[in-house]
């Protein structure tokens, strides 16, 4: 057997049997992963198929769990409470925590929208004629000046509110609920009603009220008309009361500065009732929607990145032939890997980009079928595209692994 010497196997090495080491840079990486995407179009839409559901159901999930978040917030602050009502400690409170000064000084407060005086009488009988001989119907009477019925806020749905000239003048007026004014069968204003003998003008009929809902059981004079109807001073009966309407989430912190307002130097002497604030119980439920969202969203992209997984598995059984040529001319394994999930994670990009347009119709659709303000997070959507991309690349770890490993002699005999 002819052996060559050092001298000679240097210049084999060096001449025409010198091998080189193959290399790919990566303008031809992805120009040769667009080529295999676009080329085959059947395959890659069945790849991305999953993405672009996963994506949209990710959008639509978190869209629509943010609009629902939206209309919670927006109807618990409709419902927070907006009402304190202020009232003596017992009957004998002087008088003075009910005039002018003491309101003005309320009304300064932060929070404070509108505030009045109030006085509750017992039942009185009424009736539609001065004939003492029929018995009249037997109804409570509230006095409140226009500032407490601005709290109350009657819904009329005829005539008016009586307004500051009627309660500096006294004037015999009164607004009826529907239920009293077809009690008294009374069907519109104008008409006279007969209280302890004396005549009142039915000035305007209210269907609800905002607030104090024990005021659709009852009549609504001027205070001034109540407190000389009631034959006691102002403040004198524990009957007597302030109203406040204060703005959205101060009704705690001025149920706790009206005593002091209205009543600086014994502000014990005076005790203020308000409703408890739904706070606590409105950020548990947008938690939990938050939180339910979230999962569901993870789990539809998780159902996404299994399917193109899969579908990737699936290709790449079908390109065992071509895989093989490219390792047979010179691929290396590392080739085939990047392009393989350069491929998978450009498929996820796109399946994530027509996803999240989709997942935003989605959402504006059934929003405006709600008849809700749709709410949708930019962030959200460019946060699905690159978690889309990112699972597509994920997706193309274990089937670009599994193809760079294969033979190339056994690749080409298949």
């Amino acid at each position: 057997m002819k052996r060559f010497g050092p001298g000679r196997h240097n210049q084999l090495h060096e001449g025409s049997l010198q091998l080189r080491i193959a290399r790919l840079n990566w303008g031809d990486l992805i120009r040769e992963a667009s080529l295999s995407v676009l080329r085959n179009p059947g395959r890659s839409l069945a790849t991305v198929l999953g993405t672009v559901l996963g994506a949209a159901a990710f959008v639509a999930s978190l869209g629509l769990g943010t609009t629902l978040n939206q209309q919670v917030s927006s109807a618990f602050d409709m419902r927070r409470a907006t009402e304190v009502l202020v009232e003596p400690e017992s009957d004998q409170t002087p008088a003075s925590w009910l005039d002018q000064t003491a309101l003005a000084r309320l009304t300064r407060l932060n929070g404070v929208v509108t505030a009045g005086r109030r006085v509750t009488l017992d039942e009185h009988p009424i009736s539609r004629t001065v004939d003492l001989r029929q018995s009249g119907t037997s109804i409570t009477v509230i006095g409140a000046d226009p500032a407490a019925v601005r709290v109350m806020a009657p819904s009329l749905t005829q005539g008016r509110a009586y307004d500051d000239f009627q309660e500096r003048n006294a004037s015999p007026v009164l607004l009826l609920s529907e239920p009293i004014a077809h009690k008294l069968n009374i069907g519109r204003i104008g008409v006279a009603v007969f209280l302890e003998g004396r005549a009142y003008t039915v000035m305007g009929i209210y269907r609800d009220v905002a607030r104090r809902p024990e005021a659709m059981a009852a009549v609504i004079m001027p205070y001034s008309v109540a407190t000389k109807l009631s034959g006691t001073t102002a403040g004198a009966a524990a009957n007597h009361d302030v109203l406040i309407e204060t703005a959205f989430g101060a009704a705690q912190l001025i149920g706790t500065q009206a005593p002091l307002a209205l009543r600086p130097e014994a502000p014990a002497d005076l005790r203020a009732l308000a409703p408890p604030d739904p706070r606590t119980l409105r950020n548990d439920i947008e938690s939990s929607v938050t939180e339910s969202t979230v999962i569901i969203s993870a789990a539809a992209l998780l159902i996404g990145t299994i399917s193109i997984g899969n579908a990737a598995t699936a290709g790449i059984a079908s390109r065992t032939q071509e895989i093989g040529l490219r390792r047979a001319v010179g691929g290396r394994r590392r080739h085939i890997f990047l392009q393989l999930i350069l491929e998978t994670g450009a498929l996820g990009g796109f399946g994530g980009v027509i996803g999240v347009l989709l997942g935003i119709l989605v959402t504006c659709v059934v929003s405006l079928a709600k008849g809700w303000t749709p709410v949708i997070g930019i962030s959200s959507a460019l946060g699905a595209c690159a978690i889309s991309a990112v699972a597509g690349l994920l997706a193309g770890l274990i089937p670009a692994t599994r193809a760079a490993r294969i033979p190339p002699v056994r690749a080409l005999q298949r």
